[in-house]
């Protein structure tokens, strides 16, 4: 074979990989522009331990309640703050308010935005506590690329963040699955309509003793040994994973935070609603808390580090009991009662 039909033959090859290469891209991009219901949505992660996704949904469009007070935040805030005990606080503070808690189990401030965003739509919340760690997450949630519109996913409010490729990588998969959805739910495992009693049965306070998705029980009455909190919270530390982003690249691609934080912010500013961020410690928790003046530049901070040294007040190093729940909901109650 001549060089020269060798030189076709590859510039063929190449072609040829690159028009499937286009292909594909176009039909990526044509996925991700299909229609879909947003209640589907946010049914794609039901049987999973962030399943609390639909019941947000639920209270916020086919609830008729209002929300005065939304509490987000991951789940330090599932277990340790309980709406029912803030709408009794703020009622016998003379300042009547209905109260949800759309915390959701893990860390990832991004998921958290799309729940207030959600909520924008259809509520006019007065108030949102929002629950902040020590040292913020670094990265987004992994619910995020679910239920998030498809425009947030495709195009974040800062491109560069950890799991941006991730996401976006994934979104024509998702678009696909609700468009079919759509067409024929039972068979994706949805429900196209709204089912009051199913709504009904939500447990909806997790401060109190409940059995998980996986028919985890959880005890929220237990009280843990000092020295069993501490070394529990050792062997997390020392499992830990490690970021392998370079140290002058993290304040950019580790600031899920910030921004989302930011953006949340920004849709409260445009309707008035007043911003409270709680900081939940864990057992033990050095003191100070690491974001502080970015908070503060946005709403009101609640420091309830005082509460890191009581064990009694903990059913594990991460997350409060019972107890530790009530006390730490009449704080917020003495916070959120001067801004309604």
């Amino acid at each position: 074979m001549t060089s020269r039909r060798r030189g076709m033959r590859g510039a063929f090859g190449l072609r040829a990989v690159a028009a499937i290469f286009g292909f594909a891209l176009l039909a990526a991009v044509a996925a991700s522009l299909l229609p879909n219901d947003a209640y589907q949505r946010f049914q794609l992660l039901d049987g999973t331990i962030y399943q609390s996704l639909r019941w947000d949904y639920e209270r916020i469009h086919f609830d008729s309640r209002p929300v005065d007070v939304a509490i987000v935040g991951p789940s330090t805030s599932v277990l340790g703050l309980s709406a029912p005990r803030l709408e009794q606080d703020l009622q016998a503070r003379g300042k009547p308010a209905a109260v949800a808690n759309f915390s959701i189990i893990a860390d990832g401030r991004n998921v958290q935005w799309a729940i207030v965003h959600e909520l924008f739509q259809a509520k006019k919340p007065k108030v949102i506590v929002i629950a902040i760690d020590r040292d913020s997450h670094p990265w987004g949630h992994e619910a995020f690329k679910y239920v998030a519109p498809a425009s947030a996913v495709a195009f974040p409010p800062d491109p560069l963040l950890h799991n941006v490729l991730y996401d976006i990588v994934y979104l024509p998969f998702r678009q696909l699955e609700v468009f079919a959805a759509g067409l024929s739910p039972r068979d994706f495992g949805m429900t196209g309509a709204f089912d009051p009693v199913r709504y009904a049965r939500t447990p909806i306070d997790l401060s109190v003793s409940h059995r998980m998705e996986d028919g985890k029980w959880i005890e929220m009455d237990r009280r843990i040994p000092r020295e069993t909190l501490l070394a529990d919270h050792r062997r997390h530390v020392e499992h830990l994973k490690r970021t392998l982003v370079p140290r002058a690249l993290s304040r950019i691609v580790e600031a899920d935070n910030e921004v989302y934080i930011r953006e949340i912010a920004r849709e409260a500013a445009m309707r008035g609603t007043r911003l409270v961020f709680v900081y939940i410690p864990i057992f033990n928790a050095a003191p100070g808390i690491k974001n502080r003046a970015l908070y503060q530049r946005y709403g009101q901070v609640q420091d309830n580090s005082d509460l890191a040294g009581d064990d009694w007040l903990y059913q594990g190093w991460a997350h409060l009991n019972h107890a530790g729940a009530m006390e730490l909901t009449d704080r917020v109650a003495a916070a959120v009662a001067p801004v309604l």
